[in-house]
């Protein structure tokens, strides 16, 4: 599939809200550049999938190779290039031509049959500012828990670790780290209650029902890769 601005992402949990979703989508992806628009619709045979128009292919290109399986609400994204450019972007490069009825029929039988990447549908748009672009990511480990892995992190602050308790700590963010991002990456353990990202300080606060809940989540996370040089550190947060 070639390489466009327009990025074709399922598997998508289609029990949320879908303005939620597309609120929660654009949070993510926006952390890689500017977005012109996210189109999720309420429709049975369209739920479960949305496309993203970034105003760069660049853009699409990073976040389509960092966010491949990045677990959002409790299922791994899957992303490709839109089959056929869409025709926001076709408008305002001056290739939009107008399909003709025919075709228009035979393409919309093929979506119903068929799973492949489409072109989104033509829906009014409005462009929003461009976010600041960020180096490409390799969010691309599905998360997973692994009971034998161990703990190799001490509380933040140094001196004798803190207590095992429900609150985790978490340092080495990246700067384009975001609220929502995190929510995702934790979220997928069980007990989970929200996520309190520090500003300005690379760090966060992780928040589950228990302590067995919280060093479950930390045992799955632990060095998570969030960039090529940058791996989540966790510990107990000092009460």
């Amino acid at each position: 599939m070639a390489a466009n601005q327009t990025l074709y992402v399922n598997n998508l949990n289609d029990k949320i809200n879908v303005e939620t979703l597309k609120k929660s989508l654009r949070e993510v992806f926006a952390a890689f550049g500017g977005i012109i628009d996210i189109i999720a619709m309420k429709s049975l045979k369209r739920r479960g999938q949305a496309w993203i128009i970034f105003k760069e292919v660049s853009a699409a290109t990073n976040s389509l190779k960092s966010l491949q399986g990045f677990p959002f609400y409790n299922k791994p994204m899957r992303i490709a290039y839109a089959k056929t450019k869409s025709d926001v972007v076709a408008k305002a490069d001056g290739t939009y031509v107008e399909r003709p009825k025919k075709i228009v029929k035979r393409e919309d039988l093929r979506k119903k049959t068929t799973n492949v990447a489409h072109a989104p549908p033509e829906i009014k748009t409005v462009s929003t500012p461009a976010a600041p672009a960020a180096s490409q990511k390799s969010i691309q480990d599905r998360i997973g828990w692994n009971p034998n892995q161990t703990s190799t992190k001490a509380s933040g602050g140094g001196g004798k670790p803190a207590e095992p308790n429900r609150t985790l700590f978490v340092e080495n963010l990246p700067p384009e780290a975001t609220d929502t991002m995190l929510s995702m990456l934790f979220r997928q353990y069980p007990g989970f209650q929200e996520v309190r990202l520090i500003p300005g300080r690379n760090v966060a606060f992780a928040d589950y029902q228990n302590e067995y809940q919280a060093g479950m989540a930390m045992q799955g996370l632990q060095s998570f890769e969030m960039t090529p040089d940058v791996r989540l550190q966790l510990s107990y947060a000092r009460k």
